[in-house]
């Protein structure tokens, strides 16, 4: 059993690792010119916050998963979560991606993104 919790535990975490950077199911390509307004940024900047609190949350609660089915439907609730969060913000999910990926590839736009989080 502390095999099993170790592993979904680990599993979880690699999903949500990479649900910061991109939400959307299916992979895109990098952008090469991407526009981002500082409204775009901000809200960015504020979904991908909800999305870290919503990952710890769930973090903690899959550690306590008893089973398989409890671990997916936990990370199915997750998922969806941090898409309203998203949503919430403005934002849909393909354009976050979009924005996650430019600021990977955009150091400017990584020294904004810093700039707004302090």
């Amino acid at each position: 059993m502390r095999n099993f919790k170790l592993f979904t535990s680990a599993l979880f975490a690699a999903a949500l690792a990479f649900s910061t950077a991109g939400l959307a199911q299916q992979p895109q390509a990098a952008p090469t010119d991407v526009d981002v307004s500082d409204a775009e940024l901000q809200s960015f900047a504020e979904a991908r916050t909800a999305i870290t609190e919503i990952q710890q949350d769930y973090s903690q609660r899959l550690q306590n998963a008893d089973d398989p089915e409890k671990a997916n439907s936990l990370q199915q609730e997750a998922n969806e979560e941090m898409i309203g969060a998203v949503e919430d913000t403005g934002l849909d999910v393909e354009s976050f991606n979009t924005i996650a990926m430019a600021i990977q590839n955009d150091p400017e736009l990584q020294q904004k993104l810093q700039q707004i989080g302090q």
